[in-house]
């Protein structure tokens, strides 16, 4: 049970990924299922002690394309930048939801991640993420989705190895 876990320490993740006027729903939808799941840890109604840094928690607002926002571009580029920077961790959803728009800002993001020494859980079926020698040697674990991230425990993992070591 949660108590008997022993969980002591916060641990912040940020929940990187495509934003999109056009889907921004879904953008939305898999940051939500993973805060969700993680709010009623177990049933036991404690939500397990982890801050959610996620980009989508303001009120801008996002043009179909992406690309014009009502908030200046220096101030979201900072605003991530110091998110990637704060995190203990970052979860990629490399989904783009039917979009060719790449996505660049998340790649900027895992970039910072490497230099700052943060565990990458990636989402994505993507053969090209899984093989790119950038990504490869970056990312600490793949899955294909999001409810396979939640099934493997992988947040679990981190949190346990690194603020919760019991023996």
């Amino acid at each position: 049970m949660f108590a008997s876990e022993n969980l002591s320490r916060n641990m912040t993740v940020y929940l990187a990924g495509y934003i999109q006027g056009a889907v921004l729903e879904k953008c939305r939808e898999w940051r939500l299922k993973i805060r969700n799941h993680y709010e009623n840890w177990k049933g036991a109604h404690i939500p397990y002690p982890i801050i959610w840094l996620d980009p989508m928690n303001g009120e801008e607002e996002v043009s179909k394309d992406g690309m014009i926002s009502s908030v200046p571009k220096q101030a979201i580029f900072t605003r991530d930048y110091q998110c990637v920077k704060k995190c203990d961790m970052i979860v990629v959803n490399t989904d783009t939801f039917g979009s060719n728009r790449p996505l660049m800002g998340t790649i900027f993001e895992i970039a910072w991640a490497f230099e700052w020494h943060k565990p990458v859980a990636m989402i994505t079926q993507e053969k090209y993420f899984k093989e790119h020698p950038f990504l490869k040697n970056n990312v600490a674990w793949y899955v294909n989705s999001v409810d396979e991230l939640l099934e493997k425990k992988v947040i679990n993992f981190f949190y346990k190895g690194w603020a919760s070591a019991q023996y």
